[in-house]
């Protein structure tokens, strides 16, 4: 994947290692940006499928809410390859498709199964962030490692080194194709996400619903819409963009709205669970009360028996 550039200065780690060509301030932004993205689309997902597989239910999920996500990422799928878009647009349109199958799965299991299970606790334990930790550790070491040596290598022998690819311009008709699929995408992202506000509305409980999830999501759309942004910054592109734009935008919104219900619900969810403490402690005085009562009565039958 080695590769050069034409323009001068770039980054050799860059270009290694994503065979991208990164040299110009508004380049260097646009990436980090991305890659900030796929950062926080790599574990968006998987707060809410692991919260689902241990509570063993999906019930806080709307159903329309999932199937408009997924037919959204079908259509972004099809439209980051029919026009010319970020390297980081194309992966992470290729890794939605496969969460999204396994999110899918487990959520028509946990559905429709009519098994009882016995849910498990969702608190994180040591070990396991231990192991997630090693794992990304393991992975940006690899990543890492094989970046510094293509560094050194096309450093030392550049000429030997192919230029890296240019992403050609679409055709008339990929361009029409590709831009009616991202429209279609941003309506079905767009329309999703009231679906699954609405549920945890009339539910009045954030239960189920993972906050990690949705942080991840409205971080990852912010910063994938910086990055479209900024590589082009012009009218005549961001307006050629403007669907992937929207589609990234609108949700991030959206996810601040979600956000905001985990602060109301969770905020009635401690006042139910006061009045509850109240409640049993009332009725705890009160047996002992009753308790203290009848020992007296006892104790002075007793002490009328002894006279």
């Amino acid at each position: 994947m080695i590769c050069k550039c034409q323009s001068k200065p770039y980054s050799y780690f860059i270009a290694t290692v994503f065979g991208q060509c990164i040299g110009t301030e508004l380049q260097w932004t646009s990436f980090i940006f991305g890659w900030i993205s796929i950062c926080a689309w790599l574990i968006a997902y998987f707060p809410q499928i692991r919260m689902t597989f241990l509570l063993r239910k999906s019930e806080a999920i709307s159903n329309f809410f999932l199937a408009s996500w997924v037919v959204g990422d079908l259509c972004n799928f099809v439209s980051v390859f029919m026009v010319p878009t970020l390297f980081t647009q194309r992966f992470l349109a290729v890794f939605f498709i496969i969460v999204d199958f396994v999110w899918v799965t487990e959520h028509v299991y946990f559905t429709n199964t009519k098994r009882k299970f016995t849910p498990l606790s969702v608190k994180m334990s040591c070990l396991e962030l231990t192991i997630y930790i090693l794992i990304a550790v393991f992975l940006f070491n690899d990543l890492f490692i094989y970046g510094a040596v293509g560094h050194i290598q096309l450093a030392a022998y550049e000429d030997k080194y192919r230029f890296c690819k240019i992403q050609p311009d679409a055709s008339k008709v990929q361009n029409i194709i590709g831009t009616v699929f991202a429209y279609t995408a941003s309506v079905f992202y767009i329309s999703a996400k009231p679906a699954q506000i609405l549920k945890t509305k009339q539910r009045k409980s954030v239960q189920g619903v993972s906050f990690a999830n949705i942080l991840s999501t409205c971080i990852g759309n912010l910063t994938q819409a910086l990055s479209v942004i900024i590589e082009s910054p012009n009218i005549k592109n961001i307006l050629a963009k403007l669907p992937f734009i929207l589609s990234f935008l609108i949700p991030a919104f959206l996810d601040v709205v979600s956000l905001a219900q985990f602060s109301k619900y969770g905020r009635i969810k401690e006042r139910v669970l006061r009045v509850k403490d109240y409640e049993e402690n009332i009725i705890t005085v009160e047996m002992n009360d009753i308790r203290s009562d009848t020992n007296n009565l006892q104790s002075a039958d007793h002490s009328s028996e002894m006279r």
